[in-house]
């Protein structure tokens, strides 16, 4: 009797904790492994998100300004129709950027020259009128002293500009669009330095839908294809109707470990070639066409 109250009073032997410690440990490390898989998924997708709204932010300001390229209100009737303020209405830098932010885009040629690197970042300038008109039927946002003057694209009030043919001055709204500290830029007449509009944009690629012939001209409203910028100063700018924008945006912070980029960090840049990251950034590529419905008139 006394030997079996020993027996029953034994603990577990060393091979059952051993065993048990393995099952344990066994438990934890697959616990840990499946936190930390979910804890990197949920930065990819946080990653992902970001991305696809910064892209989509990038876009959106762009196609607002350039779907006004060219427009102007007319401001009298003479013998040959409606009087209308002439100005260049859109114009570009390939793979460079502007020579001077603060000349017009009445400047003939206002570009640095291209980068040996042809997927660098694009610049593009657009004019269009600004109008003042009762209610929401001006085509911006008003502002200024008073409250009823067009603002350009970074909310700055602007001057007027003086058109010799008609003898008038008016608001022509000039933007010009590009991208440096990894962000997307803009540069209106209402300010000498441009600011950043959206964050972790990498690169801008502009082509251009270009038409058998200028603007008002028979064959001018079809787009025979699209290419790059023409020369600064060219008469085919002219001949662009519509506007093809790309914008390549990465992730805010570095996401990707040696196992997720294997798999996450491949993308389509924005001249159509498969790229893969090596720096721990998430990338992707977004692209829109806009057609320049006041240069088809």
């Amino acid at each position: 009797m006394r030997s079996h109250r020993r027996a029953a009073a034994v603990g577990f032997t060393l091979i059952e904790m051993m065993v048990a410690l393995a099952i344990g440990l066994a438990v934890v490390s697959a616990l840990v492994a499946a936190c930390s898989a979910s804890f990197a998924n949920g930065r990819h997708t946080d990653a992902l998100l970001q991305i696809t709204e910064d892209g989509a932010l990038a876009l959106q300001v762009m196609r607002q300004q350039v779907a006004q390229a060219g427009f102007t209100q007319p401001h009298g009737v003479d013998g040959d129709g409606m009087v209308l303020h002439r100005f260049v209405a859109i114009a570009g830098c390939e793979a460079a950027n502007f020579t001077d932010l603060n000349a017009g885009i009445l400047v003939a040629a206002n570009c640095n020259a291209s980068g040996p690197d042809p997927a660098a970042s694009d610049a593009l300038e657009l004019a269009f009128e600004g109008t003042v008109l009762p209610g929401r039927a001006s085509n911006g946002i008003l502002g200024g002293p008073g409250g009823a003057q067009p603002l350009d694209c970074l909310g700055n009030s602007f001057g007027k500009t003086h058109d010799d043919a008609t003898g008038d001055d008016y608001w022509l709204n000039d933007s010009k669009f590009y991208v440096a500290d990894a962000s997307l830029y803009c540069h209106g007449p209402g300010h000498p330095a441009g600011a950043a509009l959206v964050q972790n944009v990498e690169t801008l690629k502009v082509t251009y839908g270009m038409a058998a012939a200028a603007a008002g001209s028979p064959g001018a409203g079809q787009v025979v294809y699209y290419g790059g910028a023409p020369a600064p100063g060219s008469p085919l700018w002219a001949n662009v109707v519509s506007v093809r924008l790309c914008v390549q945006v990465r992730s805010a912070t570095r996401v990707l470990d040696k196992h997720s980029a294997a798999t996450l960090g491949s993308w389509i840049d924005c001249r159509n070639a498969r790229r893969m990251a090596s720096d721990g950034y998430l990338r992707r590529s977004f692209a829109t066409t806009i057609v320049l419905q006041n240069k088809l008139r």
